[in-house]
């Protein structure tokens, strides 16, 4: 089973978890697409680079797609014999498309979208025309996969008019292959810890941990982990710096998952930064995360995650305003309340957190167009 895979992003965790789990379950996975210097080059070993774009630079991410056709012709030898093609993102879609129209190429298409970029869900002429061409495309893909059901909803299946198959594939964590999860809990009192990881791109949650570890004064830490977004924080550092209270750690790596989460109390879900949309219909890594290392997580009310965790009896959820829910929560919270919290995760479905190698199979039979068993496990 050959697989060519046109990442977005090929630095992008995200991509090397794909492709990884594409492996693991038995796929030749050629690796396409292009680099930014967002999260490093080293992530994405075996790869055939395309060109470079930059985060957040909409245009310039067309523009470079457009520049790619050529050197992406001429590679065609190594995705033109594959089974099967999966193009992360719209743009990447749109430049698969061009591909096997001039190749007048009907091979299988999978279209994977993990987040609904604000300008897919704005009102103007540039946002009409971005998703006419979705649905341009998606006329001619043969399965959407996505990780939320608020997103093939909300999105493909109301906006869209998508009537196509969509396939869901949660944000999973991948780890069946590595020893379990080592749990160490940090004693259940104060100060509470919560741990924020991965982009952080979310000023009004910067705010409101910022505020509240204050007026907390002692009782709360915030572990802040991962790539400051300083385009939207760009004080970042230095409000860090000013508050004693907030420790910035820097990118970390799969390995330190157990360190981080295992430090931890509370794992902050929460995201403002496309509220209304992306924010509220996704998934996040870190829910997963933070729950196979008995993270105990914290969602606002009306958004998929809180959905996600209130339909299993798990984790925190706070309504507005966040701020005062938070200070209100954390001053008020016995310690027993909190180890029933961290119990209850711990023994939570581990098939709800993690995959099996059984289901990344049936992923990549899915993928593939290869009918799956009644009884697949």
């Amino acid at each position: 089973m050959r697989v060519a895979y046109f990442a977005h992003e090929l630095s992008d965790p995200a991509v090397s978890k794909r492709v990884r789990l594409l492996r693991l379950a038995g796929c030749d996975v050629e690796l396409l697409g292009f680099e930014r210097a967002r999260f490093g080059d080293a992530l994405a070993p075996q790869r055939h680079v395309l060109g470079r774009t930059e985060s957040g630079k909409f245009l310039q991410r067309i523009l470079a797609v457009i520049r790619a056709l050529p050197l992406a012709h001429r590679l065609r030898d190594v995705w033109g014999s594959t089974n099967v093609i999966i193009a992360r993102n719209l743009e990447m879609l749109a430049l698969v498309m061009l591909l096997t129209h001039v190749r007048g190429d009907r091979r299988r298409v999978v279209y994977e979208c993990l987040d609904i970029h604000r300008l897919m869900i704005a009102d103007g002429p540039f946002s009409d025309l971005l998703r006419w061409i979705e649905r341009l495309c998606l006329a001619r893909t043969s399965l959407v996969l996505t990780s939320s059901p608020a997103f093939e909803e909300k999105h493909f299946r109301n906006r869209q008019k998508f009537a196509g198959e969509v396939m869901i594939v949660e944000n999973k964590v991948l780890a069946f292959d590595e020893p379990p999860a080592r749990i160490v809990a940090l004693p259940a009192i104060p100060p509470w810890r919560i741990a924020w990881c991965g982009v952080l791109r979310c000023r009004k949650s910067f705010d409101i941990l910022d505020s509240v570890s204050r007026q907390l004064d002692g009782g709360l830490i915030v572990d802040l982990w991962g790539v400051p977004a300083l385009d939207q924080i760009p004080n970042f550092q230095a409000r860090v710096d000013a508050n004693p209270h907030l420790n910035f750690h820097g990118r970390y790596q799969p390995d330190d998952l157990a360190k981080i989460y295992g430090g931890a109390h509370f794992v902050w879900a929460i995201d403002y930064y496309e509220a209304g949309g992306n924010s509220d219909w996704l998934l996040p890594n870190r829910l997963y995360e933070g729950l196979r290392f008995a993270g105990v997580p914290i969602a606002l009310i009306g958004t998929e995650t809180a959905r996600w965790l209130t339909s299993r009896c798990l984790g925190v959820t706070l309504g507005e305003p966040l701020a005062a829910e938070l200070f209100q929560h954390l001053k008020t919270l016995p310690a027993w309340r909190h180890a029933h919290m961290r119990e209850a995760v711990t023994r939570s479905d581990p098939r709800d957190i993690a995959f099996t190698l059984p289901e990344c199979r049936e992923i990549a039979r899915r993928l593939l167009g290869v009918p799956v068993a009644a009884n697949a496990a």
